[in-house]
């Protein structure tokens, strides 16, 4: 039996289907231009008051930025970027992760980051930003295209261990929860002090990749991408988000950004195809590309499994940001 289907086994998921290189998924989430809603991302996720709480703990976000972005990315995409094996197994690691990710807030509530609501949130927000970043930085998507992203959607969803009765199923029933999440369950915390701080980018520190550039240019580089940075991260905020905050948008903001949306929309693919998406995405592609027959699903068929009755069922434990 192999390890994918252990992880089926215990967890009482038959089902599970790995992404593979012919889907938008593939196309878009290793992209630098899906990279572009990422900080908008989160912030929505950092907004969940348990999610505040665990990502307050240790403020890796601040502290150690790079090597929280580097974490981020060897743990969440290869969920998407791996043979089917390979992807169920980072799926349920990610997953158990979380499990030790949980303590008491500053007001005295226990967190987990195992929540269900906080859990899944995380993933709601990347349908959003994915249908989103093609309305600023692509093409207009069809209905079809939509319908078939969101399913991508459910299956990754399912790939994270968060169980389908605790993210909607219907595009409708999507809206109407992420409206909900934003206008009754979002609060401004600490963390969003931090992260909405013209000056939070201007102020990360000086990677070890740098250490030879002078600490001056540096800083006067990070001062202009952190400007950059900012205008990017309010701009590309669900507009009902930031009327809720009363976060402001000028109408120089609104101009400099469909200014910035019109120029990647149009160069952005000239860009060679390789430079177009994060090393990791990238390798991914060209190993799909030299070896097909490993990531061809119709041949991948996890062992059948039959459930004895005395398994727990772990659907109730559901994604919350890494700290």
């Amino acid at each position: 039996m192999t390890q994918a289907a252990n992880i089926q086994r215990k967890h009482h998921q038959p089902e599970l289907r790995p992404l593979g290189p012919e889907s938008n998924t593939w196309r878009d989430f290793g992209s630098y231009r899906f990279h572009l809603m990422l900080p908008q991302a989160f912030v929505l996720q950092s907004a969940h008051p348990v999610i505040d709480a665990a990502v307050s703990k240790e403020k890796k976000y601040k502290l150690d930025p790079w090597g929280r972005a580097k974490g981020s990315t060897k743990l969440l995409w290869p969920v998407v970027y791996s043979r089917p094996d390979k992807a169920i197994e980072m799926g349920h690691r990610l997953r158990e992760l979380h499990r030790e990710i949980k303590g008491t807030d500053k007001d005295g509530n226990r967190y987990h980051a195992l929540d269900p609501e906080a859990y899944s949130w995380v993933h709601i927000t990347g349908f959003d930003a994915t249908l989103r970043m093609y309305e600023y930085f692509g093409t207009r998507l069809s209905r079809e295209q939509r319908e078939a992203m969101f399913g991508e959607w459910k299956q990754m969803g399912a790939l994270l261990g968060i169980h389908e009765k605790h993210i909607p199923q219907t595009q409708d029933e999507y809206w109407k929860h992420f409206d909900y999440i934003i206008e009754q369950r979002l609060e401004w915390g600490d963390v969003l002090d931090d992260l909405m701080d013209p000056g939070f980018y201007a102020a990360y520190p000086r990677p070890e990749e740098l250490k030879k550039l002078p600490m001056p240019i540096f800083r006067l580089l990070m001062k202009a991408m952190g400007w950059f940075m900012h205008k990017i991260t309010i701009a590309t905020l669900p507009e009902t988000f930031r009327r809720r905050f009363d976060v402001r948008f000028s109408k120089t903001d609104q101009r400099l950004f469909r200014l910035f949306a019109w120029s990647v929309r149009t160069f952005y693919p000239l860009v060679p195809e390789r430079l177009q998406y994060i090393p990791l995405a990238w390798r991914a592609i060209q190993d799909s590309r030299r070896h097909p027959d490993a990531y061809e699903l119709d041949a991948y068929e996890p062992d059948a499994y039959e459930p004895d009755g005395n398994e727990r069922d772990e659907g109730d434990l559901s994604l919350a940001a890494s700290s």
